[in-house]
C-alpha cells in the first residue's frame, strides 16, 4: 500500500496535505496527532469514505481511485463507533457480520470460528448476552471480532483502543499484532503509542498545520 502527496480540504479549508508513505506486508504504522489535526479524516480517505482533494492511494501497484473494487474487498476499517446492534446478541453481531462478509466473497461461514475468535477475545461467556448490555471495551472487542473473522489484509483503525481498561487495550494490540505476523498490514490513529512489536511498527506524526512526517 502505498500514499503519494495526500490532501484532504473541506469548505475550502485543507485539513491534511502532503501525506506520503508506504506500508507493507508485516507492518503496523500508528498515526498521532492532535484532535482535529485531520487523523480521522485521513483514514476515511483512505477507506474510500471520502474522496482526496489530490494525491494517489496504491495497492498492488494500481489506484484504488480507478480500481476501487479491489481495495474495497482488501480492507477492513474500524471507526470511533463499534457499529454493534445493542438489541443482538454477541454471537448474532458477529455471524450476521461474517454471513454478510461471505455473501460479498462468494464464500461460505464457519460457525466454529465464530466461536474460537469469540473465546480468544474473552466474550465466551457472554456470547448470548445482548450487546447493548456489555461494557464499552467488550463492544470493542465484539467489533474486532468481525475483523478477524473478515481476513482482510489491510486493516484501518481510528483509536482502536480509545476509552478502553489495560485488559481490552491488550487484547486489542496482540490481535494487531498476530494480523501483521500474518503478513497484514494496519493503519491505525491513536493518541498515545499503542505497545506493538517495535520492528514492525513505524510512528507517523500528524500536525495541526495540516502537514505529516514520519
Amino acid at each position: 500500500m502505498s500514499v503519494a502527496a495526500l490532501a484532504f480540504c473541506r469548505s475550502g479549508e485543507t485539513v491534511f496535505s502532503d501525506v506520503t508513505f508506504v506500508a507493507g506486508a508485516g507492518e503496523v504504522l500508528q498515526i498521532q496527532g492532535a484532535n482535529g489535526s485531520g487523523k480521522t479524516t485521513l483514514l476515511r480517505v483512505l477507506a474510500g469514505l471520502l474522496r482526496p482533494s489530490a494525491g494517489t492511494i496504491r495497492w498492488h501497484g494500481a489506484d484504488t481511485m480507478q480500481h476501487p473494487e479491489e481495495w474495497r474487498r482488501s480492507l477492513a476499517y474500524l471507526g470511533h463507533a463499534n457499529a454493534v446492534s445493542r438489541e443482538l446478541t454477541v454471537v448474532e453481531n458477529v455471524r450476521f457480520a461474517a454471513r454478510l462478509g461471505a455473501a460479498i466473497a462468494g464464500g461460505a461461514t464457519d460457525p466454529c470460528s465464530e466461536h474460537q475468535v469469540l473465546g480468544r477475545l474473552g466474550l465466551a461467556a457472554c456470547e448470548n448476552r445482548a450487546a447493548g448490555a456489555l461494557s464499552q471495551g467488550q463492544q470493542r472487542r465484539v467489533a474486532l471480532a468481525r475483523l478477524l473473522l473478515d481476513h482482510k489484509p489491510v486493516w484501518l483503525l481510528d483509536e482502536p483502543t480509545a476509552g478502553l481498561d489495560a485488559e481490552s487495550a491488550r487484547v486489542i494490540g496482540a490481535c494487531i499484532e498476530e494480523h501483521v505476523g500474518r503478513g497484514g498490514i494496519v493503519v491505525l490513529t491513536t493518541h498515545r503509542r499503542i505497545d506493538t512489536v517495535a520492528a514492525v511498527t513505524r510512528h507517523f506524526h500528524f500536525e495541526r498545520t495540516g502537514t505529516c512526517s514520519l
